[in-house]
């Protein structure tokens, strides 16, 4: 599985849910003397608001999925997973019992609590975005495990150790040989021997104007 088939499996349904959240899931009427026969709609949003913040948790966890480290990899797999769960279950909580979320929303537009006896039905687009959430979690497994192979954006930025040392280490060298009391404008110390302390090897004289 190629690293973008394997995001846009997890990407395309999480798009399509959040595309129907502001849809009806479920209609129906209810019970209660206020709303008489009037007929009660409930949307995505207002059935299940939290499941569209997990749906933003996954784009989230998508994101460090592709572009993180491996340890970055492997967390960001689990939360992509769990919170592809969270999303389909809310949704099947509308969708699968659309006369308690008609029941719910009922006691919402009358100011009681809990919920009120109602009967309904789930919308197609209601089936469509459960559908959509089931297959976020199919996708996100294969993504999560597939993930564990790939090399991550951060990767290409480490520093490679075969290479040679920076204008740091060469900072940090000539501060060395201050606090051990030479002075790396004279030249390079040679190598200390055991008869005693290194010595300072000679600046490179230049040869006076004209030659001779």
């Amino acid at each position: 599985m190629t690293k973008r088939l394997a995001l846009a499996i997890v990407a395309a349904p999480i798009v399509v849910f959040l595309l129907t959240s502001g849809a009806p899931w479920a209609t129906g009427a209810s019970s209660d003397p206020v709303l008489g026969s009037a007929v009660v709609t409930v949307t995505g949003a207002q059935g299940a608001p939290a499941a569209i913040a997990l749906a933003l948790v996954v784009g989230a966890a998508l994101v460090a999925v592709a572009t993180g480290g491996p340890g970055i990899r492997r967390a960001a797999g689990v939360v992509l997973v769990l919170a592809a769960c969270g999303v389909m279950i809310l949704a099947a909580r509308v969708v699968l019992d659309p006369g308690a979320a008609v029941g719910r929303r009922a006691a919402e537009l009358t100011g009681q609590t809990g919920a009120v006896g109602a009967t309904g039905s789930a919308t197609t687009l209601g089936w469509l975005a459960l559908v959509s959430t089931a297959a976020a979690v199919v996708g996100g497994v294969f993504t999560a495990r597939a993930a564990l192979r790939w090399a991550g954006l951060s990767d290409r930025f480490e520093r490679d150790p075969a290479l040679g040392s920076g204008p740091e280490d060469r900072v940090r060298s000539a501060w060395d040989a201050l606090s051990e009391g030479h002075d790396p404008t004279m030249g390079e110390p040679t190598a200390t021997t055991s008869d005693g302390p290194a010595t300072m090897a000679p600046p490179d004289e230049e040869p006076p104007a004209g030659g001779r």
